[in-house]
């Protein structure tokens, strides 16, 4: 395994941990727990049935997010 591998199981908890962070800053009044759920089935699901592992942890980012703006109140300024 390589350097930037999303295979390797340490650096998997931490490209998740870090996946679950940005969401959840960006995007007020989330839970986290359900963020960090949600990354966690979606990335080991693609990571199951990839071929090319490196866009994995944007891949999961990008639709956790979706999921969870989706599922926010919207807000009118």
């Amino acid at each position: 395994m390589n350097a930037l591998d999303p295979r390797d199981p340490r650096q998997k908890q931490q490209l998740k941990a870090s996946i679950t962070d940005a969401i959840a800053s960006e995007v007020g009044g989330s839970d986290r727990i359900d963020i960090a759920a949600r990354v966690e089935d979606l990335y080991e699901r693609l990571l199951h049935d990839a071929v090319v592992f490196t866009l994995i942890p944007s891949l999961t980012a990008g639709m956790v997010r979706r999921d969870v703006m989706a599922r926010q109140p919207r807000r009118f300024t």
